[in-house]
């Protein structure tokens, strides 16, 4: 069944101020702006396959999401995934990753129940070899509803002995009410922020670590959290 992709409130205030000077970015903590390397990651739009560009180093990707109505709509499934490899450049020596998520949902009138709560999973290899490292986003709310209203995300990559925590960001710069989805990612380890990425908007921006192996493993999660389709902004054609 194809589906169509939700945007956020955010996005759809700058689409419909295309004129404005700037569009709004993900609330980051200052410390992090001034620790990192702001990156471009532009053509990664709304399709299922093609060409992108991560500050100048070159890519491909695909990507796919599915709803599988058992009983419709008593009893739905989500499913997906996605793949990117891009050239070596940016701090990245050739990384390729292949990705997969799946999730339950009960509808029940109103509420909506979701007893196999969502597991997005990620593998990576360089140089077309594998390497020891995995990324897993995870639902965080309990089976009855969101937290707080939102679709929170939370996780880990796991990189070439490093560990590094991933949970998503609802709000943007300019304050106000939190967004029901992701915005952005924010990603910490046992120092503290090292890396986020910003996905509020037609193109991703990546804050990446200036240097040594913590920078590969945030350009690593950031590109496949860029691939990912969420169930929670996606739903099928009318």
């Amino acid at each position: 069944m194809r589906l169509r992709l939700m945007m956020s409130v955010a996005t759809v205030t700058m689409l419909l101020a295309a004129c404005s000077v700037r569009e709004a970015r993900i609330a980051l903590p200052a410390n992090l702006t001034a620790s990192t390397e702001r990156l471009e990651l532009t053509g990664m739009g709304g399709g299922t396959r093609g060409d992108f560009n991560l500050a100048g180093a070159y890519g491909t990707f695909t990507r796919s999401a599915e709803r599988i109505g058992i009983f419709d709509p008593l009893l739905v499934r989500h499913q997906g995934g996605g793949a990117f490899q891009i050239e070596p450049g940016s701090g990245n020596a050739g990384l390729a990753g292949r990705c997969s998520y799946r999730e339950g949902q009960v509808n029940v009138g109103p509420v909506a129940i979701t007893p196999d709560r969502l597991v997005y999973y990620c593998e990576f290899a360089r140089d077309g070899a594998p390497i020891d490292a995995e990324l897993i986003i995870e639902d965080p709310k309990n089976a009855f509803g969101t937290v707080h209203g939102r679709s929170e995300r939370q996780g880990t990559i796991f990189y070439e002995g490093q560990q590094i925590e991933i949970r998503s960001i609802h709000r943007d710069e300019g304050g106000g009410l939190p967004s029901p989805t992701a915005l952005g990612y924010l990603l910490v380890d046992e120092s503290g922020e090292i890396g986020a990425i910003d996905m509020n908007g037609l193109n991703k921006t990546i804050f990446a670590p200036l240097l040594g192996e913590k920078r590969e493993a945030v350009l690593a999660a950031a590109l496949a959290l860029s691939i990912f389709w969420d169930p929670a902004e996606v739903q099928p054609d009318e």
